[in-house]
């Protein structure tokens, strides 16, 4: 008997003629991932699933290990398996000798056990040559926790206690546990984008969202100033793309001075500059998006909650680039942003004490606007936009990340 854990792809088995890319990446991303957890353990692909076999002498929290592992888009479920492999019990055979897989069930039965609660055992063979059906070995297995351990109370339909056996070619796999991942499709699979990340909620849980729809995610984030290089790390913002860099993989940040913006509106004090400022932001994130062969930008925009997030400042905002903009949140109510934010562990960072950039914008802002009439303005106040991006981005700063690991830019 070996440990194994065994992860299972939900909608990837839906794909057609391209599954296997998609497999394909999946199973890159979660080697990633296991070698972030400073583990050499391979990552054999069959036909639903995918398993890791555990070494017999690793002393680790395999527990922590699988929780880690469900952090990877693409992952439905997974589970830590006790594995009875076919080549060492020929499980084929006229009525094997299942006193070992009878033995762990009874253990389990009394590590699991809950006064009061129900249990259930649940069959499945995928290979159908094993000489008793599913629901007669759940019979037997039942028999021998109601007979050996605590347990008085069955329920077949909504147990509070499940005990899994599945059955394959290859061998048989019983479990207690299922843990739900986060799904979605593997990093990589659809596209690359680049979100503007500020130091909210909203941002990050964007960026989570698209990675977790198989994207590619780069970050684009403005400051007020340079940066000093040894305190990059520790920046708020540089935590969040940290954080979110366990889910997505490989991410870069890119932190940029607003400085030229900034003193080409001085004293200016327009109503409009909030807005110009958004248009700003985009232009250089275009700018770098189309130098990194990024396909789309993301924002964290809820349609409603603030100024700039009104229908036409966004619709001001997305007439001033030629690139897609995706707004993955834009239906959200805030408490589900908030909530999402718990979820994925990012809350406590995202209510650390940061002056936004906006926060240095008119205190009445326009919540209307029209891109012609915004068009005027620039040609007034910036007379030659492109020098003022080009500018801008000689002051970009950028740090890359890894499932939670610095890395050398890329």
């Amino acid at each position: 008997m070996r440990n194994r854990i065994i992860l299972h792809y939900g909608e990837l088995t839906l794909k057609g003629c391209n599954r296997h890319s998609f497999v394909k990446k999946l199973r890159t991303n979660v080697r990633r991932k296991v070698q972030s957890l400073g583990l050499t353990w391979d990552v054999v692909s069959i036909h639903d699933r995918m398993f890791i076999e555990i070494p017999s002498d690793f002393e680790g929290d395999i527990d922590a290990v699988a929780k880690k592992l469900s952090e990877v888009p693409g992952v439905a479920w997974l589970s830590k398996v006790f594995w009875f492999s076919n080549k060492d019990y020929n499980w084929f055979e006229y009525k094997p000798d299942l006193t070992k897989v009878e033995e762990l069930i009874e253990k389990l039965g009394h590590e699991t056990y809950s006064e009061g609660k129900s249990f259930a055992i649940r069959v499945k063979r995928s290979d159908k040559k094993f000489y008793q059906t599913s629901k007669e070995l759940e019979m037997q297995l039942a028999t021998i926790i109601l007979k050996n351990t605590e347990w008085k109370n069955v329920n077949l339909s909504n147990a509070d206690q499940y005990f899994y056996v599945d059955i394959s070619s290859r061998g048989m796999a019983v479990h207690t546990n299922r843990i739900k991942a986060i799904g979605g499709l593997p990093v990589a699979a659809t596209g690359k984008i680049m979100c503007l990340l500020s130091g909210g909620f909203d941002s990050p849980v964007a960026a989570y969202l698209m990675a977790k729809r198989g994207c590619t995610v780069d970050f684009v984030h403005f400051t007020a100033n340079t940066i000093q290089a040894n305190k990059i790390e520790d920046y708020k913002v540089s935590k969040i793309a940290k954080r979110i860099s366990e889910f997505a993989g490989r991410v870069r940040l890119y932190l940029i001075p607003y400085t030229h913006f900034d003193l080409a509106l001085m004293d200016q004090n327009l109503d409009y500059d909030l807005i110009l400022f958004r248009r700003f932001m985009a232009r250089v994130a275009t700018k770098m998006a189309e130098e990194k062969y990024i396909q789309a930008l993301v924002t964290g925009d809820n349609l409603g909650q603030v100024a700039s997030q009104t229908m036409e400042n966004m619709v001001s905002m997305t007439k001033s680039i030629d690139m897609p903009v995706l707004r993955p949140l834009l239906t959200y109510n805030k408490e589900e942003i908030v909530a999402l934010s718990r979820q994925l562990g990012l809350f406590d960072l995202c209510v650390e004490p940061y002056k936004d950039c906006c926060a240095l914008i008119s205190n009445t802002p326009k919540t209307k606007s029209v891109h012609e009439k915004l068009e005027e303005m620039e040609a007034k106040y910036f007379p030659d936009y492109h020098e003022l991006i080009n500018a801008t981005l000689e002051d970009k700063q950028v740090i890359a990340y890894q499932f939670g690991q610095k890395i050398d830019y890329v």
